[in-house]
């Protein structure tokens, strides 16, 4: 099955809510699982991780936890709006 190609903000948005799946169903968040639910290479994903991470958007713990940052949610939350703007209009 092939998936259309992600751009870099939707790559970050999956991510993040992957990272807030893991963390209600589990109690934390996991690469290997955030890996899983967002459908990227395990290299692809770290590059990923280490650009959010310097972006403030998301923070590791100890143990290789993950946590979202309130830049994070907010993050989140403005794509929400404009997914939901664009589907509106029609785009």
């Amino acid at each position: 099955m092939r998936h259309e190609k992600r751009h870099r903000l939707q790559l970050y948005y999956d991510i993040l809510c992957a990272i807030e799946e893991d963390t209600f169903r589990n109690g934390d968040a996991r690469p290997t699982r955030i890996q899983h639910y967002s459908r990227l290479s395990y290299d692809k994903m770290v590059n990923h991780f280490a650009e959010m991470e310097s972006k403030g958007m998301i923070q590791h713990m100890p143990e290789g936890l993950l946590t979202i940052t309130a830049k994070g949610r907010k993050f989140i939350e403005q794509y929400d709006e404009l997914t939901t703007l664009i589907e509106s209009v029609g785009l």
